[in-house]
C-alpha cells in the first residue's frame, strides 16, 4: 500500500522530492555500496502525529503503537464529493477502529510522472467529527491529504479534529490493487525523535 520513495515522485505542493546520490560505490573500489538519502517527512506514504497541526502536542514517534497495527476495513468511496460522516456512518461497520478510504484519487498513481494537484477527494470536517465520535484510531486515505482544498481547508478542521482526538492519519496510500473488505495492518513509519511526520511502509494482510 505504500508509494515507492524515487527522485521526481509526486509531492506535496512540487516541494523536493527525494535525492538518492552515492557515498561508496564497489565499482570505485569500496567494499560496499552505500547512498545518502534525503527527503522530507512527508513525502509519499507517510504518518502524521499531533504536532503537524498542533505545537507541543506528541510527535511520531509517540504514536501507539496499538493504534498502528491490527484489524482494518477499507471502505470504497466512489463519489466526486468529499467523505463526509453521513458516508461513513453508512459505510464503515460498526466497531471498526481502522479505516482506510479508497476513492478516485488512487487512478491519480497509474500515471509515474503525475504533477502535484489539489483536485482530490478528501476527508471533510463532519467526517472528522465522525470518527471521533465512533471511536476511530486511525483513517487513511489515498492521495498526500486528508483535507479538502479549497473553502473547506480554511482552519484544517479535518487535520485538527482527528490529530486533537490522537487520531492517526495516513495519507498517500496506493489502494489501486485493494478491494473492499477487513484486513490486517501494518503500518511502520520511521521513528524520527521529534518529528512531526514520518514517511511509513503500510502493508494488508488478508486473512
Amino acid at each position: 500500500m505504500t508509494l515507492t520513495l524515487r527522485p521526481g515522485m509526486t509531492t506535496w505542493g512540487n516541494e523536493p522530492g527525494p535525492t538518492i546520490e552515492p557515498l561508496r560505490r564497489i565499482a570505485k573500489g569500496d567494499s560496499a555500496n552505500v547512498s545518502l538519502v534525503s527527503f522530507g517527512d512527508h513525502t509519499g506514504t507517510h504518518v502524521d502525529p499531533p504536532i503537524h497541526f498542533i505545537d507541543g502536542a506528541a510527535t511520531v514517534d509517540q504514536l501507539p503503537l496499538d493504534a498502528l497495527v491490527g484489524p482494518c476495513v477499507v471502505v470504497e468511496h466512489t463519489g466526486a464529493s468529499h467523505v463526509d460522516g453521513e458516508w461513513l456512518g453508512a459505510h464503515v461497520p460498526a466497531k471498526s477502529t481502522r479505516v482506510l478510504v479508497k476513492t478516485r484519487n488512487s487512478r491519480i498513481w497509474d500515471d509515474p510522472n503525475a504533477k502535484f494537484t489539489r483536485d482530490f477527494i478528501a476527508v471533510n470536517a463532519s467526517g472528522a467529527r465522525w470518527c471521533v465520535q465512533n471511536g476511530i484510531r486511525l483513517i487513511g486515505i489515498d492521495y498526500l491529504s486528508i483535507e479538502p482544498q479549497g473553502p473547506e481547508k480554511e482552519g484544517y478542521p479535518a487535520h485538527k479534529t482527528l490529530l486533537a482526538a490522537g487520531i492517526v492519519i495516513i495519507e498517500g496510500l496506493d489502494l489501486r490493487a485493494v478491494s473492499a473488505g477487513s484486513y490486517e495492518l501494518v503500518c511502520a513509519p520511521l521513528k524520527i525523535a521529534g518529528g512531526d511526520g514520518a514517511p511509513a511502509r503500510v502493508f494488508l494482510i488478508e486473512r
